[in-house]
C-alpha cells in the first residue's frame, strides 16, 4: 500500500496492512483484533517464539491478499488458533508449517473456513497435516496438497463438526494413519471437487470418517488413492456412504474394498466405479457391511483377489439401470450379495478371464447371490445372476463400447448393434420412484441434492430415457456427449524457494551479566532485592486466580429428558431408525441445576492467557520476567534493616501462600462435564422444532456425551449443582508453608548469620510457592471458552405425553458475532485434541 493512502485508511477505522513477522504475531496474538489483511509474503524466522499463538472467542478474518506465510522453523506450526473464535481464512498460502502435535499449517479450536487458500507442504505428528479443528472445516476454491500427518487426516482433520469442501483440489496428501486427504469423527462431504493421489499407511486412502460419521461425494473425481487397509478411496468406521455424479478410478485396498468400504449402508448414483484393485481382499470396486445401491452407475474393470470383482455387500443388493462387466475375482467375478439381490434393467456380466496378471485365477461366473429378485428387462452373461423373468435376457456380449473421453475416465455405451439397445419399451423408460427400497439405503445423505424423478427419468450422462419410443439396458444411452464437468476455481500452488532450515540458536533465557550467566550476588542486599523481585513476580501471578474468579458468572444447567428415551426433546436420526426422546441441556434456576457452568467475561482482562508455545507452567522466575509492580531495590542497610525488610517479604509471601491456597479450594471444587452437540440443520436431523402438528425443523442441541466413543465434543468446566459446594476440599491441593509459621525474627543485636538464615528460610518458602503459583498460570493459559446460547422453540414431550415448546442449549461457534455464552472449558485427555503442554520440553513440566 502507498504510503499516501495509509492515513487515509487509519481514518476509515481500518488496520494497516501486515508486512513483518513480529506485526503478523502481534496481531494474531490480539484476542480483540477481528480483521488482518497481509500486505507482503511472510517468513516465519523466530523460532524461539514458536508458534504464533492466539486465544480468542472473538471472530477473525485473516485475508493473505495473494500473499504467503511459510514457517522457517523446525515443528513450528504456521498459524495456532487455542480459542474457539471463528476463523475466515482468505486468498493466502499457508507451507511448511510442523507440528508435534495435531494442524501443522493451522490449528484451532474453533471453526475454520478456508476460502482460496493453498495448504501445501506441512507436516504433523498428530492429525491433520494441513488443518486441524476441533469443529467444522469448511473448503472453498482451495487447494490442499503434499501435507503429511503421521496420524489421520492428511491433508484436514475435524472432529465431529466434519469437513465439507467446495469446489478445491486435495492430492497427493500421505498419512501415517487414516485419510490421506480427510480425516474425522463427524461427516465428510465433498463437492464438485478434484481428489487424487492421496495414500495411506491405514483406511480410507483418500476420505475417512471414523465413529458413525457419513462420506457423501457429489460431482467430484477420486483417483489414484491408496490404502494399506480397507477403503481405497473412501472408508467408514460406523457410517453410510452416498456419491452422486462423481468417479471413483484407479483406486487401490490392501483390504477390502477397492474404491469404497463401507461399514454400513452405500449408495452409488450416476457415477463410475472403475480400475480399482483389493489386493488379497474382496469386493474390488464397492464393499459394504450392510445394505448397496446403485443407480445409473458403471462398474467396470475392478479387480478383487477375494469375491466380488466389482461389488460384494454383506446385506441386501439393488441395481436400477446400471452396467457391471468386464470385472476380475475368483468367486463372482462381477458382484456377490450375502442378502437378497434385486435388479432392473441392469447388464451384468461377462467378467474378465482372459490376460489376466497377478494372484487371482479368474471365474467366468458373474454373480455369488442367494435370494433373488428380477425387477425385469436386465440382460445378464450366464444364470448365476439368477434373474429368469421372460423379460431378461440370457446372453453372451453385451456389446459396450468405452468413452475414453469423458470427463468421467471410463463409461460404457451400447454398440448400435448391442442387444441391450432399444431393449426397453416406453412404459419402462419413464423411470418408477416405486422400484427403490423403502427406506433408501443412505438416502438421506442425498436428500437436497438429488431429485429421484430426474434421476430415473435420464441415464448416467444426463440424456433422457422417458419420453422414447424404446431406450437401452444399462447406466448409460447409445451415441450423444456429455459436458465436461466444472473445473474448479482453485488458486495456483505458490512457488516455494529451496532454502535450508534454518538451525536456530540454543534459547538464552536470561541475559548475561558482567560476572557471568549464573555467577550468585555478592552482597547480602542484592539477593534480598532478587528475592523480593522474585515474589513480585510470583504475586502478580497468583493474584491472576482472584482475577479470573471476578470474571466468572455461574450458569445453572440441568440434563432435561430420560437418558432411557421414554420422554424428552424428540429427535429425528434420518437414518431410518425412526424419531425418538432424547434429553439435552437447559437453562434453569440455581435450585434445580444439575451443574453451574462459568461464563467468562469477553473484557480484555477477563480473556483466559495464550499459552507458551514453547512449553506452559513455566516457573515464575524474576530474570525471565519482571513484574511492572515489582517495589524499588532499597538502599545498602545492615543485618536489622535487612531482617525488617525480609519481614516485610514474609508478609508477601504469606500473601502469596493465601492467594494459592484459596485458588486450590476453588478448583478443587470444579468439575468436568463432557457434552456433544447432536443434530445438523444442513442434514436435516436433530431435535425437533416447530409448533406441534406443523412441519419440523432441526437443530442441534448440547447433551451429556455419555457414548463408549469417549470423546465429547468439549470438557465443559462447571461447580456443583444441587446442594452445592458439597464435596469440595478443604485442603490445598498442594502443600505450602506458611511464612508466618517460621517463627520470630530476632530482635537485639542482629548479626549477618541472622540474615543469612532468615534468607534462606525466605528463598525456602519462594521455592515452595512456584509450583503452585504455576499451577494458577497452567490453568489460566489451559484454559478456554466455548460460545454457546440458550434457543426456545424446541418440542419437549413431558412424562405425562404432554408436547410443549421449551428452550435448550447449543453452539454458537459460527460467524461473526460473539456468543452470548462464553462457557470455560479444559482440554481434554482424549485424543486427537489440542494439549495445553504438547509442545512443553522445559523445567516445569511432565516431559
Amino acid at each position: 500500500m502507498a504510503p499516501s493512502q495509509e492515513p487515509a485508511r487509519r481514518q476509515r477505522g481500518q488496520a494497516a496492512a501486515v508486512t513483518t513477522e513480529q506485526e503478523l504475531r502481534d496481531a494474531w496474538g490480539d484476542p480483540l483484533r477481528r480483521r488482518i489483511d497481509l500486505g507482503a509474503d511472510i517468513l516465519l524466522r523466530n523460532c524461539l517464539l514458536g508458534d504464533p499463538m492466539r486465544e480468542s472467542p472473538v471472530p477473525l478474518v485473516l485475508d493473505g491478499h495473494g500473499h504467503k506465510l511459510q514457517q522457517t522453523c523446525f515443528e513450528k506450526r504456521v498459524l495456532r488458533q487455542d480459542g474457539t473464535g471463528f476463523l475466515d481464512v482468505r486468498r493466502v498460502t499457508l507451507t511448511r508449517g510442523g507440528s508435534d502435535g495435531p494442524g501443522a499449517a493451522l490449528t484451532s479450536r474453533g471453526e475454520v473456513v478456508l476460502r482460496q487458500v493453498v495448504v501445501f507442504q506441512n507436516l504433523a505428528e498428530e492429525p491433520g497435516g494441513g488443518v486441524f479443528s476441533m469443529r467444522r472445516i469448511t473448503v472453498h476454491h482451495s487447494r490442499i496438497t503434499g501435507n503429511l500427518a503421521n496420524d489421520d487426516g492428511g491433508g484436514l482433520y475435524a472432529r465431529r463438526g466434519g469437513v465439507q469442501v467446495y469446489d478445491s483440489i486435495l492430492g497427493n496428501n500421505l498419512v501415517d494413519g487414516s485419510g490421506g486427504a480427510i480425516g474425522s469423527t463427524g461427516d465428510i462431504l465433498v463437492v464438485r471437487s478434484e481428489v487424487d493421489g492421496n495414500t495411506t499407511d491405514g483406511d480410507g486412502g483418500a476420505l475417512y470418517a471414523d465413529e458413525d460419521g457419513d462420506v457423501t461425494v457429489i460431482g467430484s473425481h477420486i483417483d489414484g488413492s491408496a490404502a494399506d487397509g480397507p477403503g481405497g478411496a473412501i472408508f467408514t468406521l460406523d457410517g453410510d456412504v452416498a456419491v452422486y455424479d462423481s468417479t471413483l478410478i484407479g483406486n487401490r485396498a490392501d483390504d477390502r474394498g477397492g474404491a469404497i468400504s463401507g461399514e454400513d449402508d452405500v449408495l452409488v448414483v450416476n457415477s463410475t466405479i472403475a480400475r480399482n484393485l483389493a489386493v488379497a481382499h474382496a469386493g474390488g470396486g464397492l464393499w459394504a457391511r450392510g445394505d448397496m445401491v446403485l443407480v445409473n452407475t458403471t462398474v467396470a474393470n475392478n479387480y478383487a483377489e477375494g469375491e466380488g470383482g466389482g461389488l460384494l455387500s454383506a446385506g441386501a443388493m439393488t441395481l436400477l439401470n446400471s452396467t457391471v462387466v468386464s470385472n476380475i475375482a475368483p468367486v463372482g467375478g462381477d458382484l456377490g450379495a450375502g442378502g437378497p439381490f434385486s435388479s432392473f434393467a441392469t447388464v451384468i456380466g461377462p467378467p474378465v478371464v482372459e490376460g489376466v496378471t497377478g494372484d487371482t485365477i479368474p471365474t467366468r461366473r458373474s454373480c455369488r447371490v442367494y435370494a433373488t429378485v428380477s425387477l425385469g428387462y436386465n440382460f445378464v452373461n450366464d444364470d448365476t445372476c439368477r434373474l429368469e423373468t421372460p423379460t431378461d435376457i440370457l446372453g453372451g456380449d453385451p456389446g459396450l463400447l468405452p468413452l475414453e473421453d469423458d470427463p468421467r475416465g471410463f463409461v460404457l455405451v451400447p454398440a448400435p448393434d448391442s442387444p441391450v439397445r432399444r431393449a426397453l419399451p416406453r412404459r419402462q423408460c419413464e423411470g418408477r420412484t416405486s422400484r427403490l427400497p423403502r427406506p433408501l439405503p443412505a438416502g438421506q445423505l442425498l436428500a437436497g441434492w438429488v431429485s429421484w424423478e430426474e434421476v430415473l427419468a435420464h441415464d448416467a450422462r444426463g440424456r433422457p430415457r422417458a419420453g422414447r419410443a424404446r431406450c437401452d439396458i444399462g447406466a448409460a444411452q447409445g451415441r450423444g456427449g456429455r459436458p465436461g464437468a466444472p473445473d474448479p476455481r482453485v488458486p495456483d500452488a505458490a512457488v516455494i524457494v529451496a532454502s535450508p532450515w534454518p538451525s536456530a540458536r540454543p534459547p538464552r533465557l536470561e541475559p548475561p551479566t558482567a560476572g557471568g550467566a549464573h555467577r550468585r550476588p555478592r552482597s547480602l542486599r542484592s539477593r534480598v532485592a532478587r528475592l523480593e523481585r522474585s515474589l513480585a513476580v510470583l504475586l502478580e501471578r497468583a493474584g491472576r486466580s482472584e482475577e479470573i474468579r471476578s470474571c466468572l458468572t455461574e450458569v445453572p444447567v440441568a440434563r432435561r429428558g430420560d437418558p432411557e428415551h421414554r420422554w424428552g426433546f424428540p429427535y429425528d436420526e434420518r437414518d431410518f431408525t425412526g424419531r425418538d426422546l432424547r434429553p439435552a441441556l437447559t437453562l434453569t434456576r440455581p435450585g434445580r441445576a444439575d451443574w453451574h457452568l462459568l461464563d467468562l467475561a469477553t473484557s480484555p482482562r477477563c480473556l483466559s492467557r495464550a499459552p507458551d508455545p514453547t512449553g506452559t507452567g513455566e516457573d515464575a522466575r524474576a530474570a525471565t520476567r519482571q513484574a511492572p509492580t515489582a517495589p524499588p531495590v532499597r538502599a545498602a542497610a545492615g543485618p536489622a534493616r535487612l531482617l525488617r525488610w525480609l519481614a516485610d517479604l514474609r508478609l508477601v509471601a504469606a500473601e502469596v501462600a493465601d492467594r494459592t491456597q484459596r485458588f486450590d479450594r476453588w478448583e478443587s471444587c470444579l468439575t468436568s462435564v463432557p457434552v456433544t452437540e447432536s443434530g445438523a440443520a444442513w442434514q436435516r436431523l436433530g431435535y425437533l422444532t416447530g409448533r406441534p402438528g406443523t412441519k419440523p425443523h432441526y437443530r442441534p442441541a448440547l447433551d451429556l456425551d455419555t457414548t463408549e466413543w469417549d470423546d465429547p465434543d468439549y470438557q465443559l468446566l462447571a461447580l456443583g449443582g444441587r446442594g452445592r459446594p458439597g464435596g469440595c476440599d478443604d485442603d490445598p491441593a498442594e502443600a505450602v508453608d506458611r511464612a508466618s509459621a517460621r517463627g520470630p525474627l530476632p530482635r537485639s543485636a542482629p548479626s549477618r548469620g541472622d540474615v543469612l538464615d532468615a534468607l534462606a528460610s525466605l528463598q525456602e518458602d519462594v521455592e515452595d510457592l512456584r509450583e503452585p503459583v504455576a499451577d494458577i498460570t497452567h490453568f489460566d493459559e489451559c484454559v478456554f471458552t466455548v460460545g454457546a446460547r440458550s434457543s426456545d422453540g424446541y418440542r419437549y414431550v413431558a412424562r405425562d405425553g404432554q408436547t410443549s415448546r421449551t428452550h435448550a442449549l447449543s453452539f454458537a461457534l459460527r460467524g461473526q458475532r460473539v456468543a452470548p455464552l462464553q462457557l470455560l472449558a479444559a482440554p481434554g485427555e482424549e485424543a486427537p485434541q489440542i494439549e495445553c503442554n504438547e509442545d512443553a520440553s522445559g523445567e516445569g513440566t511432565e516431559e
